[in-house]
């Protein structure tokens, strides 16, 4: 009777061992993203923001989008403008800013939207190649609010092995393991 309860036991430690998920790693997470400010044409700096490499984790990023109106967080594949209070861009051929992949360790990029606009009056022009993100407020008024940008590349993200996941199921093979040698030993 108590080889057969630790027998069971010992399966469902293994069960619960092999149903643990995966976690996954998005495209922006633990990368080095260059951003910076460009006004009021793409080959003029403009002081006035955090311009800079920056490695992304769970903090926010960017803290003075541009002249201190906001901040940037990158998340996964994605990234969140957030306007605290308002004013409007000068019409200028650019007046936006670039996120660049200074390394190439981020897959190409293939797709760039934006999902959800609930700080500026109007669309703001979007544009990328395989490094490089450009955000364009030319001639556009914000107001205190977020915008919500998604990024695909041209790979899947890949599932990152977890440590708990493997730990178990070797003990709870050793365990198994463990169970038919004192089977097998007489007395």
């Amino acid at each position: 009777m108590k080889s057969s309860l630790r027998l069971i036991t010992v399966s469902v430690a293994v069960c619960f061992g092999l149903s643990a998920g995966a976690a996954n790693a998005g495209l922006f997470d633990g990368q080095t993203v260059n951003y910076q400010y460009y006004f009021p044409d793409l080959t003029t700096s403009y002081p006035a923001a955090a311009n800079g490499n920056y490695l992304v984790d769970s903090s926010v990023e960017v803290s003075n989008v541009v002249d201190g109106y906001g901040t940037l967080d990158f998340s996964s594949d994605s990234f969140v403008i957030s306007f605290t209070h308002g004013s409007s861009f000068s019409s200028t051929p650019f007046n936006g800013f670039v996120v660049s992949d200074i390394f190439s360790t981020i897959d190409s990029f293939i797709s760039f939207n934006l999902i959800s606009n609930a700080g500026v009056l109007g669309t703001p022009t979007l544009s990328f190649d395989a490094d490089h993100l450009y955000v364009n407020w030319q001639g556009l008024n914000f107001g205190g609010g977020d915008l919500v940008f998604t990024i695909n590349s041209n790979t899947a993200v890949s599932p990152v092995p977890e440590p708990e996941t493997h730990a178990m199921l070797i003990v709870g093979l050793g365990l198994m393991g463990y169970t038919v040698r004192r089977r097998r030993i007489p007395g």
